[in-house]
């Protein structure tokens, strides 16, 4: 199947035309005025959680959000895990790195040494992910993997809801009358055969966030006893229920326990060993 996704990025509105598009969007409360003005926002520059970003928020929730609000929507998770880690060496791990709106921040806040390896096998959401990563002189840190994760090496279709959020892909399960192909296909890997190839041996977080397949991203990687276990797991429950493994069972077997809910995620932590 060929690409069909433009990786080709737009101009950054200036400074002027971003103002006026934000004066209009003020002026403009009524729902319908705002979704016909949403269609011609530009791509703009912005600094968000003290990072740097090119927003695209005409087709992708969270720039959407960041442009709109000045913070991601998960923006109470995404500061309480920064804190966590602040100054810290860390591991990063992103499954759905989308823009970057998430370990972005968090990277900012840990140590000079910390490094991130994310993954992102939208095309177009991937050329904007390294856009920003460029902003914030992350290049050295991150590691991007253009591949899809799940529980076997596999390929599928990209797929979309209907509602043009392109931050909402996920592979293997489309969204039925609602959504549509992507037309792109993706390689799928295990989480574990990635992290492999980017010499990780430990990991300080990880955060999930692949629509509904989470369970074919950690139940796999958790069974697993030759793999570094993180310290700190983040992803949206919701799903639970549509899974095909026992995500949080599997959790509890492993010794993570329930650190934080966040709306529609939840943290766990990994309880320390004790001497017997």
């Amino acid at each position: 199947m060929t690409d069909r996704i433009s990786t080709e990025l737009e101009p950054v509105a200036d400074v002027a035309l971003d103002e006026k598009m934000r004066a209009m969007w003020a002026h403009f409360k009524k729902p319908w005025m705002r979704r016909e003005l949403r269609k011609f926002l530009p791509p703009t520059r912005a600094e968000v959680m003290a990072c740097q970003f090119v927003l695209n928020p005409r087709d992708n929730h969270t720039e959407f959000r960041m442009w709109e609000n000045g913070v991601p929507p998960e923006h109470e998770a995404t500061a309480h895990i920064a804190e966590r880690l602040a100054g810290q060496d860390a591991v990063i791990v992103d499954v759905g790195a989308n823009a970057g709106a998430f370990f972005l921040p968090i990277l900012k806040r840990a140590g000079a040494g910390a490094r991130a390896v994310v993954f992102e096998p939208k095309p177009v959401m991937r050329a904007r992910l390294r856009t920003n990563v460029e902003l914030n002189g992350f290049t050295d840190r991150v590691t991007i993997f253009d591949c899809a994760v799940g529980d076997a090496v596999a390929r599928s279709a990209l797929f979309l809801p209907g509602n043009g959020n392109l931050g909402q892909g996920r592979v293997q399960v489309d969204y039925g009358k609602s959504g549509k192909e992507a037309g792109v296909e993706v390689d799928i890997r295990p989480l574990a055969d990635c992290l492999a190839d980017a010499g990780v041996d430990r990991i300080d977080f990880l955060k999930v966030d692949v629509e509904g397949v989470e369970d074919k991203v950690i139940h796999p990687f958790l069974s697993q006893t030759k793999v570094p276990h993180p310290e700190l797991i983040y992803f949206e429950i919701v799903h639970d229920g549509v899974w095909t493994y026992p995500v949080l069972q599997t959790l509890e077997s492993q010794g993570y326990v329930t650190d934080g809910v966040f709306e529609k995620n939840a943290l766990y932590a990994r309880k320390a060993k004790t001497g017997g």
